[in-house]
């Protein structure tokens, strides 16, 4: 079902699931600005970003930090590609020095507010990326390369869980020896990554698809029939997923939502 009040205007990629505030963060992709939203006030704005170069947008994963500050990946289209952010008071500004031709969408923030982000670039039809330790001062520094076209980054523990779009592949991969990544699920085309109950994930994708791995590896289709599912963000308290789901097919009406699907 759609959130009451879902803005037909807004198109929802990476979403963030704050617990403690019981609040859902939504980076508004075509619209260049993070929304809020919660079960009593519905939708808000909370930072409009810095423009988008003229060559670049849409935004990718938003997530929070432990000062609140919200960081959120711009794909930049192979151009003008960054990360920016929102601090608490509203305002917002740009990470420096970072590469503009990285196209950027995942990232994750580990418990002590280390960032890591997926990127890839595309040259002649070929992606390869890998993902990349980052700071807000502008420090970015490969960690895992050799991938395809990573898109969903989730930091899980001691590890990082990396989902690769073309490779169909999820991976998991030791911070502390990020050159002996595994593979353990293969899933059509996954998307944007969120932590789920007991150590398992969720993902979507581009075939309307919602998916959570297990522990194991196992793969639990929850649901499809959704148009294009790109981020998920999972509220434990009431056992239900939030899913971006995208119209990949505008020209017939917009219907980009922010849907809630129940998990037991």
């Amino acid at each position: 079902m759609g959130l009451p009040a879902s803005r037909s205007t807004a198109d929802p990629n990476g979403l963030w699931w704050d617990e403690t505030a019981a609040t859902l963060y939504i980076a508004d992709a075509k619209n260049n600005r993070i929304l809020k939203w919660t079960d009593a006030a519905g939708f808000s704005t909370v930072a409009e970003l810095p423009p988008a170069p003229p060559e670049g947008g849409g935004l990718g994963q938003v997530v929070k930090l432990p000062d609140g500050k919200l960081v959120v990946t711009r794909f930049g289209h192979g151009k003008a590609g960054d990360v920016v952010y929102a601090n608490p008071d509203g305002t917002s500004g740009t990470v420096p020095n970072l590469d503009p031709l990285r196209r950027r969408i995942g990232l994750a923030a580990t418990s002590d507010g280390t960032l890591y982000e997926a990127f890839f670039f595309s040259k002649d039809g070929v992606k390869s990326g890998g993902i990349a330790r980052i700071d807000l001062a502008g420090t970015e520094a490969e960690v895992v390369g050799g991938l395809k076209k990573p898109v969903g980054v989730l930091a899980l523990g001691g590890e990082l869980v990396v989902s690769d779009q073309v490779a169909g592949t999820i991976l998991r991969v030791p911070i502390a020896s990020p050159d002996k990544p595994v593979v353990v699920a293969k899933v059509p085309e996954p998307d944007l990554l969120c932590a789920g109950p007991e150590g398992s994930f969720f993902t979507g994708g581009k075939a309307g698809s919602v998916r959570q791995v297990l522990g194991s590896g196992e793969v639990k289709e929850l649901s499809d029939g959704f148009q294009d599912v790109r981020g998920v963000a999972y509220d434990g308290k009431n056992k239900r997923l939030f899913v971006a789901d995208h119209d990949r097919n505008e020209a017939d009406g917009i219907t980009h939502l922010v849907r809630i699907l129940p998990v037991d």
